[in-house]
């Protein structure tokens, strides 16, 4: 692919990322690409335009990119300035070789899935890691009926829900004991946080099921899709996700798999 606009995001809050965001600039100059600075948070129309966009932080900063990347069709990277570096793939100590690697095209595009989600108030979200329904108290739990292409699955009695794409497992999902998914796999996983009965487990349903969860108590919920600040659920359910049809492109190194990524991150042998 050929990039000659290149958006850039930073999160300046992060150690070093002054001096990865001029390496950047020194590569530009030197290739001819024009470089876009975008402020954080963002909004979707800066993107507008862009070629790819260059996400300099951890994986938070490139998740709350994502939804307006994907929309505009803008394919991400991410220089990691974070603590896991899932979704932010490129090391900060190579930024330059790095990024003329990417201009000159030596990368791998992944288009990942993401969840559409639709709340009972019309308004509607996309994750490409997870949506997490959740128990604002913590020493109570609720009660949430979940259906599945209209037909019912269980009500749980739990802390709450997680409900992840493949790329999410990796995330809140995995620490909830939820499984670890190919990314090109095309599943949608629901993980209870702390059900009252062991018998409810993490389930998997196929990526053309429609999802439906509501509330059969009073608790007060809280919503979060991606991480990105806590939502009232109050008139929100019930609500309903899905895979959603746009997707999201990410750039990473050619010859990065995602398991190599996991034997990194998790310390596998």
């Amino acid at each position: 692919m050929a990039i000659r606009k290149l958006a850039l995001v930073v999160n300046r809050a992060k150690p070093g990322a002054e001096a990865i965001v001029a390496e950047i600039g020194q590569v530009a100059r030197e290739t001819g690409v024009t470089v876009v600075p975008v402020e954080w948070p963002i909004a979707q129309a800066n993107l507008r335009g862009a070629d790819a966009c260059c996400v300099v932080g951890g994986d938070g900063t490139f998740l709350g990119v994502a939804e307006a990347a994907a929309k505009e069709g803008v394919p991400l990277f991410g220089i990691n300035r974070g603590k896991l570096g899932f979704l932010a793939a490129y090391p900060a100590e190579d930024v330059a070789a790095s990024l003329r690697s990417i201009i000159a095209g030596n990368c791998r595009r992944e288009d990942r899935a993401l969840l559409e989600v639709r709340f009972a108030d019309g308004d509607f979200a996309l994750a490409l890691n997870d949506l997490v329904i959740k128990t604002r108290d913590v020493f109570r739990m609720a009660r949430l009926a979940v259906k599945a292409d209209g037909h019912p699955v269980n009500t749980y009695r739990a802390d709450g829900l997680i409900i992840a794409t493949p790329t999410g497992s990796s995330a809140y999902s995995l620490a909830a004991g939820g499984p670890l998914i190919d990314p090109a796999a095309s599943v949608i996983a629901l993980t209870p946080l702390c059900a009252h009965t062991l018998s409810n487990q993490p389930l998997v349903f196929s990526a053309e099921s429609e999802i439906q969860v509501d509330s059969l108590d009073a608790v007060p919920l809280g919503l979060s899709v991606d991480g990105r600040g806590t939502l009232d659920a109050a008139g929100r359910l019930p609500l309903t996700v899905r895979t959603a049809k746009v997707r999201l492109g990410i750039l990473r190194p050619a010859g990065l798999s995602h398991f190599d990524v996991l034997r990194s991150k998790l310390r596998w042998t």
